[in-house]
């Protein structure tokens, strides 16, 4: 009888540690998801394509002939609306650009 009790509490004992261990790790892979991180840093939110101005569709077409606005995302900032855009190019590539409100456009390098 003592046995079947100890056993009996052994092997609740390692279920109940197993369950805490497992929900450690898992809090702690949630707080290490580098694409949360990055998108909690720059402010953006994604958006349909539809959704951008017609002034920054314009401008896509006439600066990047060719390519596809694969990717939309807005952040609103000090009265000042800018548009992060993921560009699909002719080749396949993918490029970000950044834009406001009125279609001015900047790269990587202008940012």
């Amino acid at each position: 009888m003592k046995k079947t009790i100890l056993t009996t509490a052994a092997a609740l004992a390692m279920i109940f540690s197993v369950n805490i261990a497992s929900a450690q790790v898992y809090e702690e892979s949630a707080g290490n998801d580098p694409q949360q991180q990055v998108q909690q840093k720059d402010d953006y939110q994604q958006i349909e394509t539809s959704q951008l101005p017609d002034a920054v569709q314009q401008a896509v077409e006439q600066e990047y002939q060719g390519s596809q606005i694969s990717e939309a995302y807005i952040k609103q900032k000090d009265g000042e609306t800018k548009y992060k855009l993921v560009l699909t190019t002719q080749d396949g590539q993918s490029q970000e650009v950044w834009s406001d409100a009125e279609g001015n456009l900047k790269d990587k390098d202008d940012k």
